[in-house]
């Protein structure tokens, strides 16, 4: 089953909003995500480099008319994490580019976004090959660790109706050793 772009996004999205601003808070409405990208820049918001290493766990997963094989496949899925290292840069952390964000090719708009105090609360629309798909994003931060639940509507193959929920969760964990890239392992 190939995944809507939501959820390949989800970690550079989520990696993102583990920024640490002191009382600082941005906010956005119906804006591009290389435009709120530039909010968060600009607001100073920083994030601490190195490496990262981030969980991802599907939560909930349906899909019109899935088949019963796999919808067997997709409970196995449920409930079990994925674990993904990633390296940021010192630059990437103080300005943060529109990739660093998700969808640079502005396939995608937040309707809403409002970062601060340790806690973020967003909504994105993105034009998939499907169809359109929403995406809420609601969760804690501090500079080295963040908790985060991820939603997503929208088409899936075939045109179907589907909705998945993911929780998301990283934490700093000291410097880059040069294989955070593309490196990943089970956990839970």
């Amino acid at each position: 089953m190939r995944l809507p772009i939501l959820p390949l996004m989800a970690l550079s999205t989520a990696l993102a909003l583990a920024g640490c601003g002191s009382g600082k808070t941005v906010t956005a409405t119906n804006e591009s995500v290389s435009d709120v990208a530039k909010k968060v820049s600009d607001a100073g918001l920083h994030f601490n480099p190195g490496r990262w290493e981030s969980t991802m766990k599907f939560v909930k997963l349906d899909m019109e008319g899935m088949p019963p094989e796999a919808k067997e496949m997709m409970g196995k899925m449920l409930g079990k994490g994925r674990t993904f290292a990633s390296c940021l840069t010192k630059e990437e952390a103080e300005k943060p580019d529109a990739k660093f964000f998700g969808q640079a090719d502005e396939r995608c708009k937040y309707d809403s976004f409002s970062m601060g105090g340790g806690k973020i609360d967003a909504k994105m629309t993105c034009k998939a090959e499907q169809g359109p798909q929403t995406m809420t994003m609601v969760g804690n931060y501090t500079a080295d660790t963040y908790q985060m639940t991820m939603s997503i509507n929208g088409m899936g193959p075939q045109g179907k109706a589907m909705s998945m929920q993911m929780d998301l969760s990283a934490k700093h964990n000291g410097e880059c050793t040069g294989k955070e890239e593309g490196k990943s392992g089970a956990v839970g």
